[in-house]
């Protein structure tokens, strides 16, 4: 997780200084600032207060922690950081009175593509303000920061305890809605986000979380961009830090990609069960690709692939993988590839992770990998025109089962050339036109392809 990285801290400082008498032993009025990304498809973002720099590179699912700033007024602004490192203001300076002993949490939150639209999820600023204090337990206070996620009850027992039988910490909770801020006991608690009219419909389910002595958490319930079923995490500050809370039940995300173009259809057995006729395990022909399948996680899978139609069933052996362990909350591509005719030792279900994968308004994410078991190194341009040049973004000297990890540009249309190392002067796949638009992920795959004149072609996995 990308934590905020504190810059001009001298700044800061200077601001609680500049309120004090010339008396040392006398303390300025202050008040306390944290500072949420909880925007699922904004940038990273730089934070101003009173026009210094004060947060650099603030990632989403991340917060400040408790600022000290001297009470009174104060400026905050908020610039975008874009996919070529320029900035873009998208919170313009805006005046906050600070009152001496109160906190007040500032939401960047809705979502970035519909700034300027008059929706209610739009991105903008939400600011929560209430006491600051000490707790001698513990204090607690939820937010419904998640633009995707419906109106909710918030339960905060005991681990374990039967919802039919307990009070909502907060009931009715809509988004931008906070809950008062409750003293509680330091201790062991389970955190459950359920349906407002049915608790037995758990949307978000913490596990056991355990609470310190002294903790005063901010809990801000998030879209989750990553796998795991449940519409939400939790972004929780503490105070001295922040970090994300996924919800116990998670699972894992697998897709099945087919690439050798020697091979027939196959079906995709787990546990030695084969595939029903209406799985998308099922049949899976060259260039075709599966969605994303949740998978159940603390558990190893066994799956192997064979030849469909075929009886007695003909298993690929080279395919198939076993004791595959799968984390929560991550995505994975499986990617059957290799030439099954040239009798080399190139065929494999080839596993990547699909890190990255959260789409941002601002950016056109691709990402490149090398599955042509025929071709050689290659080098990968992204062009503005038809032509590759040593202008256009480039990839040099890509390997079979090479990985270009996800990239991030400024969004528009782009030319997708594949080449020799090397050698610009002969294009093997393109070029292809791509639009690359914002809030958006490409994943483009190389692979064999006899009915291609250059006998390599591509296949897009994403949108």
């Amino acid at each position: 997780m990308n934590r905020f990285a504190p810059i001009g801290l001298a700044a800061l400082a200077t601001l609680t200084i500049a309120a004090c008498s010339d008396d040392d032993d006398h303390v300025a009025a202050e008040a306390v600032l944290r500072i949420f990304h909880a925007s699922p498809d904004a940038p990273a973002v730089n934070v101003w207060l009173d026009g210094s720099p004060a947060l650099e590179g603030v990632d989403y699912q991340a917060s400040s922690g408790q600022i000290r700033v001297a009470a009174g007024s104060h400026t905050v602004q908020i610039d975008a950081i874009l996919a070529d490192d320029s900035t873009l203001t998208v919170l313009p300076e805006t005046t906050l009175d600070l009152a001496e002993n109160m906190e007040y949490n500032v939401l960047a939150m809705g979502r970035a593509a519909e700034i300027g639209s008059g929706n209610d999820t739009e991105f903008g600023p939400q600011i929560v303000a209430r006491d600051y204090l000490m707790p001698e337990g513990a204090r607690v206070q939820a937010i419904h920061a998640s633009p995707d996620a419906p109106t909710v009850d918030v339960f905060i027992t005991a681990p374990g305890a039967d919802l039919s039988g307990e009070m909502p910490f907060a009931d009715d909770l809509a988004y931008t809605m906070a809950s008062d801020a409750v003293e509680v006991p330091a201790g062991d608690y389970q955190i459950r986000i359920t349906d407002m009219s049915d608790s037995s419909i758990v949307y978000f389910d913490s596990g056991t979380v355990s609470v310190p002595a002294g903790g005063d958490w901010v809990a801000a319930a998030v879209t989750n961009t990553d796998a795991g079923g449940s519409p939400v995490s939790l972004v929780v500050d503490t105070g001295a830090a922040s970090l994300v809370v996924q919800s116990a039940d998670s699972t894992a995300n697998l897709r099945v990609v087919h690439t050798i173009s020697d091979a027939p259809g196959v079906d995709i057995w787990v546990y030695g069960t084969a595939p029903d006729a209406s799985s998308p395990l099922f049949n899976l022909m060259f260039k075709e690709f599966t969605d994303y399948l949740a998978l159940d996680v603390g558990m190893s899978y066994d799956f192997a692939v064979g030849v469909n139609g075929s009886d007695p069933l003909v298993v690929v052996d080279a395919l198939g993988l076993s004791d595959v362990m799968l984390d929560a909350n991550t995505s994975y591509s499986a990617i059957a590839i290799g030439n099954l005719g040239d009798m080399l030792d190139n065929d494999e279900t080839y596993v990547v992770v699909d890190a990255n994968t959260r789409r941002v308004a601002t950016e056109a994410k691709v990402r490149a990998i090398h599955a042509s078991a025929l071709a050689g190194n290659v080098d990968i341009y992204i062009s503005e025109d038809a032509t590759p040049s040593m202008d256009d973004i480039i990839l040099e000297g890509v390997a079979y089962k090479g990985d270009s990890t996800v990239l991030s540009i400024t969004p528009g249309a782009r030319y997708v050339m594949v080449t020799p190392a090397g050698d610009d002067s002969v294009i093997a796949i393109g070029p292809v036109e791509f639009p690359f638009a914002g809030n958006t992920l490409t994943t483009i795959i190389a692979l064999d392809d006899p009915m291609s004149a250059t006998g390599v072609s591509a296949i897009s996995i994403d949108d």
